[in-house]
């Protein structure tokens, strides 16, 4: 049967067509041969969290000025949102969307934000340099995150903010009685509130060379129980993300702040080492061992459930088992525009570094509770932009990929594979493998990254009982060096295609460097 092409960059109107590329159907059999995929479908099945599909914003270079809005410019709207990049965004389809940082926060005064655009106050980002109208700020933030039908997740200032600061914050944005920041978000155009769920205690609080305050685990702890308090007060609903660290500073924020804290921060960025690309497959293998080490810590420091609650708190503990928040992910690389080389171009290893978070997540499904890639547009980004247009990166495609057809639990699966025995890499496998099944319909999802850059992998496919048909989606490009440029917006190197398979075979063989999905149905 011949392969059917089918575009995947589709966002309202704007359609970006794949390229062709040669033979992609040499892929049925051939290459190296390993052992057999083989699917539990009568295991455990951890549910898998949408929002582990979020991204992030920060005040940091071109993310949201120049990025996502750009007032003035003719590719805007009257909000002085990007139309174009609002397209691409969409096109992820984005669960949950953080802000304002990052490191940021740790200057931040949200009241900077609100009101009339003209009569903002404008500072110096004593962070990332240059200056900051504040135009784009909470109403803004909370409008866009509506666009793209995201929850927003806002991360509070624990440096020069204070804890009624930010419990006023949420007043603002969650307030429903005719209180004072409620009111005025309600003359700043907002009559209904926000209903803003996830809030950051706090945003990398351990690192001493930022502009914080409380480096100290200890002066951590004391300051978001505080910050917790105040902030339940005001909505009792609300999540609450403890800043994580390294692994003596988590055993204190974890022991002392589970009770209110429903997430721990993690923030996880591969990248490549000594200029050696399958070097960056490593790294992104090695998150695994991270998230294995924070699972341990959890579970014997947090119990699932919150017992002996002092009820004068007068709102109620955690009321489900503490989670891991990925809220920065992503690919940082040393080279690049913009501030501190941060517009990084993105190329095909990258996408395939990017499956293998997605991979990561999917198997870690039991303890991650959301991912927002950091970031959206720009800085570290799938999306760049210049004046006149945008680009979907390579990495764009990847997410767009994993966000469409992923299921609702995980399932465990595995198959053997070599290792890519290459410089950088020697002892990582080929093949990463992840399962889902989507418990509505049924069908099983399985996620196969052949991280080689110029050798097929085959496998026997062991039927999963009850399944008889089986439809396959790939993406792939000319090879790992292929990238999207700014200089040439019309030329896409990522490509998909998407064939029928109809009854299961037997072998299949994943092309050197590819992304494969291949979905059972009974």
């Amino acid at each position: 049967m011949m392969w059917a092409r089918r575009d995947i960059l589709k966002a309202g109107s704007a359609i970006v067509a794949t390229t062709g590329l040669p033979r992609l159907a040499r892929a049925q059999v051939g290459g190296t041969s390993v052992g057999t995929l083989e699917i539990d479908t009568a295991g455990r099945r951890a549910p898998i969290s949408p929002l582990i599909f979020g991204q992030f914003i920060e005040f940091l270079g071109r993310s949201i000025t120049g990025g996502i809005f750009e007032e003035g410019s003719p590719l805007s709207d009257a909000n002085g949102f990007r139309r174009d990049v609002l397209a691409k965004v969409l096109g992820l389809q984005p669960t949950i969307l953080r802000f304002p940082g990052g490191t940021v926060t740790k200057i931040y005064h949200w009241e900077d934000g609100i009101g009339p655009r003209a009569t903002r106050r404008v500072r110096p980002n004593l962070i990332w340099g240059g200056v900051e109208d504040n135009h784009f700020g909470t109403d803004e933030f909370i409008r866009y995150a509506r666009e793209l039908k995201a929850e927003p997740f806002i991360t509070v200032s624990m440096g020069v903010g204070t804890a009624e600061e930010a419990s006023n914050w949420v007043e603002y944005c969650n307030g429903t009685g005719r209180t004072h920041y409620a009111d005025l978000r309600r003359r700043n155009g907002f009559d209904a509130p926000h209903a803003v769920k996830y809030w950051g205690l706090g945003n990398e609080e351990d690192a001493e060379p930022d502009a914080g305050r409380l480096q100290d685990p200890a002066d951590y702890v004391r300051e978001a129980w505080y910050y917790a308090k105040l902030m339940k007060l005001h909505d009792p609903s609300i999540k609450l993300i403890a800043a994580g660290g390294g692994q003596a500073w988590n055993e204190r924020v974890v022991h002392e702040l589970h009770p209110v804290a429903d997430y721990l921060a993690l923030h996880l960025y591969p990248k490549t080492q000594g200029g050696v690309p399958l070097s960056l497959i490593k790294s992104a293998d090695d998150t695994e061992a991270t998230i294995g080490t924070i699972r341990d810590q959890i579970a014997r420091l947090a119990p699932p459930r919150v017992t002996e609650f002092n009820k004068w708190y007068r709102f109620p503990p955690r009321a489900a088992p503490m989670m891991i928040a990925l809220d920065e992910i992503g690919i940082w690389e040393d080279a690049g525009g913009g501030v501190y080389n941060m517009e990084t171009r993105y190329d095909w290893n990258h996408a395939l570094a990017t499956a293998t978070l997605y991979n990561v997540m999917i198997r870690n499904a039991d303890i991650i509770g959301m991912a927002t890639w950091a970031q959206t547009v720009n800085v570290l980004a799938p999306i760049l932009t210049n004046a006149t247009g945008s680009i979907a990166q390579t990495i764009w495609f990847v997410m767009a990929l994993y966000r469409r057809f992923c299921g609702s639990h995980r399932l465990s699966a595995t198959l053997p594979s070599p290792v890519l025995a290459l410089p950088g890499a020697e002892q990582q496998r080929s093949l990463d493998t992840a399962a889902t099944i989507d418990d509505a319909g049924g069908t099983i999802s399985v996620f196969v990254v052949n991280r080689h850059p110029d050798r097929a992998v085959a496998t026997r496919i062991a039927r999963p009982a009850g399944y008889r048909r089986v439809d396959l989606h790939e993406l792939s490009a000319p090879s790992p060096r292929s990238a999207n440029t700014l200089d040439r917006p019309e030329e896409n190197v990522v490509a998909e295609r998407s064939r029928t398979l109809g009854t299961i075979p037997d072998h299949y063989s994943f092309p050197a460097h590819s992304i494969t999905v291949l979905h059972f149905r009974r």
